[in-house]
């Protein structure tokens, strides 16, 4: 197998779970926090960090640190590939990705710490149930 191909094969491999995709989109409209992804999409930041993980491993995000705040977005548009192009204009039409788009706003409004803060009170509450 070549690497070319080698490569294609994990770019799909990396959209092919809804949540990585509705990542993907979701980061499509700009830079987020990861708090910020993870409740816009009511998962887990746990889960949001592993899909962002094979996000990267495809080259589809990149991520930046500013304090303790971890931040993520699509790749600079000169760097984006055929494959994810089609992928984002085909996700930007699911109903789903409307539905996350407009919780957007309304994170936003919060502020980063205010949303990292009730994340990582629900983790730690998570954490001593289990």
């Amino acid at each position: 197998m070549t690497q070319n191909l080698r490569l294609m094969v994990e770019r799909l491999k990396a959209v092919s779970h809804p949540l990585r995709l509705r990542v993907l989109a979701l980061l499509g409209s700009g830079e987020l926090c990861v708090c910020q992804v993870a409740e816009v999409l009511q998962v887990p930041q746990s889960s949001v960090s592993e899909a962002l993980r094979e996000l990267r491993r495809a080259g589809f995000v990149n991520e930046r640190k500013e304090g303790r705040w971890v931040f993520v977005s699509v790749v600079p548009q000169s760097e984006i590939s055929p494959v994810l192009q089609g992928i984002l204009a085909e996700a930007m039409a699911l109903k789903e990705v409307h539905q996350d788009r407009d919780r957007v706003a309304k994170v936003k409004i919060l502020g980063i710490p205010a949303v990292c803060c009730k994340a990582q009170k629900a983790a730690k509450a998570e954490a001593a149930h289990v």
